[in-house]
């Protein structure tokens, strides 16, 4: 499995080796918007398009109706799950390996003042500082709908961090069944399947720009399919800056890759050998 895994990120490394020249002519030649106003003859190009961060309005958790006062917003989702055999433990929900209808998510603020509608993929780079948030971040008539259209929710407060949960914070640790009495472990399993959502809230106050690189179609800004790159660059203030800037995320992309790659095929030897 090593060698297979240091195969696939040798492989990652050598496309972007052989991609980079193209994706930097790419970029070149799209045109750098920083008035916000879309040209009719960029349809179905690819361009880059200068925002103000103050331009970003606050999230919406909209699938929950929740409102917060930050422009981005992390919703991390766990459950309480049996292994099948003496342990009992909470497990994140992440989108990209889960099922379940509500799963660990990002949501961030529409992007106004623009004539561009801004798809919120291209936004996924953009970083800033986090917190978790605690109960004065959230807006009580929103938590109110919420439990009233999905009974059997809550808030509980656990280590200075809001929850909603359908369960208690008295199982808000794991449960070891070899360590656990029976009356505990007896408790917990009753609580098998309980969840907890907390949300992490980001503010960009050290990010003045950002420059997105996308697809105009009419009136909205797409992702590329065909610029192979990160598609949000932070404190970008014009072209020449955002060349060097994807450079240097370039050059750091590729080397991190190698060496990942080369420090899993020699495990991956080093066992084959030894066993």
């Amino acid at each position: 499995m090593l060698i297979l895994a240091g195969g696939f990120f040798t492989f990652a490394a050598a496309k972007a080796v052989l991609t980079n020249p193209a994706t930097v002519n790419q970029l070149e030649e799209a045109p750098f918007i920083t008035d916000g106003k879309i040209d009719p003859a960029n349809e179905g190009k690819d361009i880059i398009l200068l925002v103000s961060t103050d331009l970003i309005g606050n999230a919406e958790d909209y699938e929950l109706g929740l409102k917060f006062g930050y422009p981005v917003i992390h919703r991390e989702v766990e459950e309480l799950k049996y292994d099948g055999t003496d342990q009992i433990k909470w497990e994140r929900l992440y989108s990209f390996s889960s099922e379940e209808a509500l799963t660990d998510e990002v949501f961030f603020g529409n992007i106004s003042g623009l004539e561009y509608e801004v798809d919120s993929s291209l936004l996924v780079g953009l970083s800033g500082d986090s917190k978790q948030l605690q109960k004065a971040d959230y807006n009580n008539e929103d938590l109110q709908a919420l439990f009233d259209e999905i009974q059997g929710l809550g808030t509980e407060e656990y280590n200075d961090v809001l929850y909603i949960t359908d369960t208690d914070s008295r199982y808000f640790k794991n449960c070891d069944g070899k360590k656990a009495s029976d009356l505990l472990w007896n408790d917990y399993t009753e609580q098998v399947g309980a969840i907890r959502i907390s949300y992490r809230g980001t503010v960009v106050d050290n990010i003045d720009s950002i420059a997105l690189i996308g697809k105009q179609v009419g009136n909205r800004l797409e992702k590329s399919d065909i610029i192979d790159s990160i598609s949000c660059f932070e404190n970008i203030h014009s072209k020449e800056e955002l060349m060097k800037e994807h450079k240097k995320t370039s050059v750091f992309g590729i080397g991190f890759g190698l060496v990942v790659s080369i420090a899993l095929l020699l495990s991956g030897v080093f066992l084959v050998v030894k066993s």
